[in-house]
């Protein structure tokens, strides 16, 4: 089996960029996305510069920190202090409408051609990837279509499409998920025990890599995960299943390729 291995949130806090250059030094990712949005994304994208081997995709995220884009074209997607509506915030206004109408097209457009020109500036290219980020509609999932043909970027979901990549049978993440669950969770544990993940021709482990720090909370409820996922993909027990299974690792690259 061919496996692609993503660890996502790249940038929303120095401590999390720095647990994901682990995972891309001693471990077994292969691809990461990042918030260009939040303040540690420049540190995040020098942090990266050592590990080219990485697949760097864009993270459209829509729900922590501030925009990329000015506020006031937004309407739909910020609070009063321009800083973005959480994902709590958009399912509770969801849940008292009946539907997923408020947060207009228009403001996606404009929000995410601005998180992926931010990248092209820090970066010097754009991103190879695009993957949106915790909360999504039918207007995310279409702004994200119409950049990235825009631009001519793939979206994850379309490339798992195009290729058929599979997932694991069951996950280690829970909604909710409470700390306690959080440092019970071992993706080791998922992949080992399913026999029928090895039967993909392209297999795929979405991952949150990183270290906490003060700073994640406030943005989101993924916090001790992260180092879960830290020590599992740096781990030897994971290690070495992909090494008995001969299970080859690949990123979004070689599919373009």
């Amino acid at each position: 089996m061919k496996l692609i291995i993503q660890s996502d949130d790249l940038g929303i806090t120095e401590a999390v960029s720095c647990g994901i250059a682990r995972a891309a030094r001693e471990g077994a990712i292969t691809c990461t996305g990042l918030f260009s949005n939040m303040p540690a994304a420049a540190f995040s994208v020098e942090l990266m510069k050592s590990y080219p081997q990485i697949c760097l995709g864009e993270d459209i995220n829509l729900v922590a920190g501030r925009p990329c884009a000015d506020p006031e074209k937004i309407p739909s997607l910020v609070q009063k202090d321009g800083s973005f509506l959480t994902s709590g915030m958009h399912r509770a206004i969801d849940q008292k409408d009946g539907n997923q109408d408020h947060v207009r097209l228009e403001d996606c457009l404009i929000e995410t051609e601005a998180q992926i020109l931010k990248f092209r500036e820090l970066t010097g290219k754009l991103p190879e990837y695009l993957h949106g980020h915790s909360y999504s509609t039918p207007a995310t999932w279409k702004a994200m279509e119409e950049m990235g043909k825009k631009y001519g970027i793939s979206l994850v979901r379309e490339m798992h499409d195009k290729y058929g990549i599979k997932r694991p049978s069951k996950t280690w993440y829970k909604k909710p998920f409470p700390l306690e669950d959080q440092m019970k969770a071992d993706l080791t544990d998922c992949v080992t025990t399913d026999s029928g993940f090895l039967e993909n021709q392209i297999g795929f482990l979405g991952t949150h890599c990183g270290y906490v720090d003060q700073e994640l909370f406030p943005v989101t409820t993924y916090t001790m995960i992260r180092t879960m996922d830290l020590a599992a993909v740096t781990g030897e027990r994971f290690k070495n299943w992909l090494k008995e299974n001969n299970v080859e690792l690949i990123s979004y690259r070689d599919l373009k390729g």
